[in-house]
């Protein structure tokens, strides 16, 4: 068993990372910036289910005192995963790059150097498909947007503190996961319409993208983790992939597999899609689809998490 120190746990993904180290039998420590009382909503709900399967410490800003007194007394670390970022208006396009790289990297070197100190070796950096250089793009590829220009920089910031200290680097870049405990994504859309009894409707149809099924997403994280720990001497990129294909046939797949659970017609109209402000293309480049998973339970669960918000008002209403 190794001991993880998980920041941005509280997210969708991040619970789905917890839940599959967890699994695996390591101790999971997830530090949270903000007051038990100030997580509601479905995040609220989604930190409830992460205290079932981690330490959660509330208060605990990354790089604070608080955060670094949690490393020092925590007794030995195996290897920090760092998955927070700041997400504050980052579909902006005058998104902040300086503040936010400056936010991201505040405190990193004395979390490296206490990580080290307590007998960790390896540090793991989450990364998007919107980064320069990533989602299949090309080493020449400009970042798409603000936010993953400031991704890219965050990572090179935090990977110069960690090798400073001793610690090995790996990145797991993440393109477009789906799946129960989502809010306000692609999907939600789509859902918010068909429980209305109404088409959906896909504006961007011609992006072509990689939808990956969260829970792929979080055992590929959870098998990136197993081979640092194996061998932390290399610095590696971990790119999983899930369906590839254009955001309209994708949202055909979501509707078929609705309507089979909804027993109602889930219609997707789609028309043709004549700007593009970002790439056409962005994906990952390691399938994940051909590994045993339970397709169809993922769908059952999946379906069943939009009845469930339905049920409660919840979908209808402005994601938190």
């Amino acid at each position: 068993m190794a001991s993880i120190l998980l920041t941005g746990a509280s997210s969708f993904t991040g619970l789905w990372i917890a839940e599959a180290l967890a699994g695996d039998g390591h101790r999971v420590v997830a530090p949270l910036r903000r007051a038990r009382a100030e997580y509601f909503g479905l995040r609220g709900e989604r930190v409830s289910r992460l205290a079932t399967v981690a330490e959660v410490a509330f208060d605990h800003p990354f790089g604070s005192r608080a955060f670094l007194d949690l490393i020092r007394g925590g007794g030995a670390w195996d290897l920090l995963a760092h998955h927070a970022a700041d997400i504050a208006t980052y579909r902006d396009p005058l998104y902040d790059v300086g503040a936010g790289v400056a936010r991201n990297l505040d405190g990193v070197g004395r979390v490296c150097k206490a990580m080290a100190a307590q007998g960790a070796r390896a540090v793991i950096a989450t990364g998007t498909t919107f980064e320069a250089g990533e989602g299949g793009a090309g080493p020449d590829a400009l970042a798409v947007n603000t936010y993953g220009l400031s991704k890219g920089l965050t990572y090179q910031g935090l990977r110069h503190h960690a090798r400073w200290e001793g610690l090995t680097v790996g990145k797991f870049v993440i393109a477009a996961p789906f799946g129960p405990w989502e809010e306000g994504r692609f999907v939600w859309s789509l859902f918010q319409r068909w429980m209305l009894g109404a088409p959906a409707m896909v504006r961007t149809p011609a992006y072509v993208r990689d939808n990956l099924p969260v829970v792929l997403l979080a055992s590929a994280y959870a098998r990136f983790v197993r081979e640092r720990l194996d061998d932390p001497s290399e610095e590696c990129v971990c790119r999983p992939a899930g369906f590839v294909g254009t955001q309209g046939a994708f949202a055909r797949r979501v509707a078929e597999q609705a309507a089979i659970r909804l027993g109602r017609a889930c219609e997707v109209e789609a028309p043709v899609q004549t700007a593009f402000p970002e790439p056409l293309t962005r994906i990952n480049a390691e399938p994940q689809l051909g590994r045993p998973w339970d397709e169809a339970g993922f769908w059952d669960r999946y379906v069943d998490y939009y009845i469930e918000l339905d049920r409660r008002g919840v979908l209808q209403a402005t994601a938190a």
